[in-house]
């Protein structure tokens, strides 16, 4: 496989998508009522990944998965509210009329469950429904959080060195830069390639905010580290002014998720503090909020308002942004370009799918490459799905 930031539609429809449900949910809820198409959706809407899961590792089985394959890749369809904005709103309430996190779970199961869950049924229908998403968004967060399964060692049981997975991680956010800086550098700027660099980054979101972070966050080469958390900033600050140029930064947008989309931004930069990294962009994404007349408290995550306020308090009162779009106003090019030049970035360096089978075998606890009996034709084409395993 080439150094792809944006896994292939294959690839895609046989991933896993790491959003929407909090790790402990795991496999939990296991649907007995409901259709094969609905019990793989909820499946892929909860088959995220923490670092210590017990998991099987599997050959993928793409053609019982390909009837959702002609969605429209830029239409908008229903996702339930991710359960750690539930837990998290839960936990803000005083201790007496909290849920206890059992009953927290079973309630959210119930919803998830729901033959009439409203789980990938057209956004257009239920207009009332903030929480929407791509389908090129959903799928591309499935390629992100599958393709960077395959840079954990403890899944394989290998034993590498400490930051080998965290390296992966980074390497795959550089691979999602990369995808990235191909659809901002064409030439043409239609409404495809615009809703394709928001599909990108919207996926690079939910796939954040559902990765244990502690592997890539803890890696040593700080400056490295905070150019790319910068660089995730800068490219959604630099969609948000081809929007702008666009006439499509407005409350109404025909971009279902704009406002979602910065919640869930402002949110994971809130998850960075006290990791010795800037913390870049919280003022010009509220600033574009207020521009575009985009109520963040009621666009998306819990606790939105609150943030913007501490926001407010470090940086001041913070207004709509002034000023017309402007060609690569915030210097993405540039700032990529150089980000390019110190480091050699992208690649698949840490995919333990693409080692040698007597490398895999080297670094394996038995000594026995793991993935023995997949043929070389499935690691190379990815064609392995990593699942967490049913206790």
């Amino acid at each position: 496989m080439n150094q792809l930031a944006v896994p292939t539609t294959r690839t895609v429809l046989l991933s896993i998508p790491p959003v929407l449900v909090s790790l402990y949910l795991i496999y939990k809820l296991s649907p007995t009522n409901l259709t094969r198409g609905q019990r793989r959706r909820r499946a892929q809407a909860r088959a995220s990944l923490s670092e210590s899961s017990e998991v099987d590792v599997s050959a993928s089985e793409g053609q019982d998965e390909d009837d959702d394959e002609d969605r429209p890749r830029y239409e908008y369809y229903c996702i339930v509210r991710p359960f750690f904005d539930v837990e998290n709103e839960n936990s803000a309430k005083d201790e007496s009329e909290q849920v206890a996190k059992d009953d927290l779970v079973k309630q959210y199961e119930r919803k998830v469950r729901a033959r009439n869950s409203i789980e990938m049924q057209p956004a257009a229908d239920h207009p009332e429904h903030q929480w929407v998403t791509m389908w090129e968004t959903w799928k591309l967060s499935g390629g992100f959080g599958r393709r960077a399964s395959y840079t954990n060692p403890d899944f394989f049981k290998m034993q590498i060195y400490k930051e080998f997975h965290g390296e992966g991680t980074q390497e795959m956010v550089e691979n999602i830069l990369i995808g990235f800086d191909k659809a901002f550098g064409k030439k043409r700027r239609d409404e495809n390639n615009l809703k394709q660099m928001w599909a990108i980054i919207a996926a690079t979101m939910q796939w954040l905010l559902e990765m244990p972070p502690n592997s890539w966050i803890m890696l040593n080469n700080k400056t490295k580290l905070g150019t790319t958390v910068g660089l995730i900033g800068r490219a959604l600050v630099s969609v948000l002014n081809e929007f702008d140029h666009a006439k499509l930064l407005k409350a109404d947008s025909d971009i279902k998720d704009l406002g979602l989309i910065m919640t869930y931004y402002l949110y994971w930069i809130d998850t960075l503090k006290g990791r010795g990294l800037e913390l870049p962009f919280r003022k010009e994404v509220v600033a574009y909020a207020k521009k575009a007349g985009i109520d963040l408290k009621e666009a998306g995550l819990f606790g939105t308002e609150e943030r913007v306020k501490e926001l407010e308090k470090e940086v001041g009162k913070i207004k709509a942004l002034s000023g017309k779009a402007q060609p690569d106003r915030w210097d993405w090019k540039k700032k990529f370009r150089k980000f390019s030049k110190d480091y050699k970035i992208g690649g698949e360096k840490y995919n333990i799918l693409k080692m040698t089978r007597e490398e895999r075998a080297g670094y394996a606890l038995d000594k026995k490459d793991p993935l023995a009996q997949f043929s070389d034709k499935d690691l190379l084409e990815g064609n392995v799905r990593i699942r967490p395993r049913r206790g």
